[in-house]
């Protein structure tokens, strides 16, 4: 038998490589998963989501991810996804102390009498509608929002004066028709009749990226 020969038998007879796994989908499957089961547990009020938490624990699972997989190879894919982790770990770590606190989802309050109206909201992820529109105060009253990530909409009621100040980190301000945006942006507005009026509502507003909404 010539040499060729023996090669191309050597070449024939070796056992081929087993399928290479898809740590990318599996990953992204659990997440979704678990990321599913804390969502609903929250908006039941079973437990609270902070950011702050969330995110480094993700980050710690695909971290986890890769170094099981790279005994089978590079996994471009969860390198990506580790490297928008850890820069939205850090855009958190640098956030204002209360920007993420809150939990995460969709939060609807609706407000008619001054004794349910608590000093401030806050929402870690998600959107926070603010629902103030039949109000009825006796005493001048301050609340606060804020939201880490998403959206502040507020409605307010037709008869109170109020004062509001509003800012984002990143995003849009629009305070009854009038708007800002961009980076680091501020806005206020006040009642004309706020100075003189003996009741009037106060109203503190931030959001680290997002947008506030102020309508009447």
């Amino acid at each position: 038998m010539s040499t060729s020969d023996t090669l191309e038998t050597t070449a024939v007879e070796a056992p081929p490589s087993g399928p290479r796994r898809h740590y990318g989908a599996i990953v992204t499957g659990v997440l979704l998963i678990v990321a599913g089961g804390l969502w609903m547990l929250d908006a039941l009020d079973v437990v609270e989501l902070r950011v702050a938490i969330v995110l480094p624990t993700i980050l710690a699972v695909v971290g986890i991810a890769l170094i099981i997989g790279a005994f089978d190879g590079p996994h471009t894919g969860l390198v990506v996804a580790g490297v928008f982790l850890s820069l939205a770990v850090i855009a958190v770590a640098a956030a204002p102390e209360n920007a993420f606190h809150g939990g995460i989802g969709e939060r609807t309050i609706r407000v008619t009498d001054e004794t349910l109206l608590a000093p401030r909201y806050d929402v870690g992820l998600g959107e926070l509608t603010l629902n103030l529109s039949q109000l009825t105060l006796t005493e001048s009253t301050e609340v606060a929002a804020t939201v880490g990530a998403g959206e502040i909409r507020v409605l307010l009621p037709s008869d109170i004066p109020v004062s509001i100040e509003a800012s984002a980190g990143a995003g849009q301000i629009d305070l009854l028709g009038q708007t800002a945006d961009g980076i680091s942006v501020s806005k206020t507005y006040v009642s004309d009749e706020f100075e003189t009026a003996e009741v009037t509502l106060t109203l503190d507003l931030d959001v680290a990226a997002g947008n506030i909404e102020v309508d009447q």
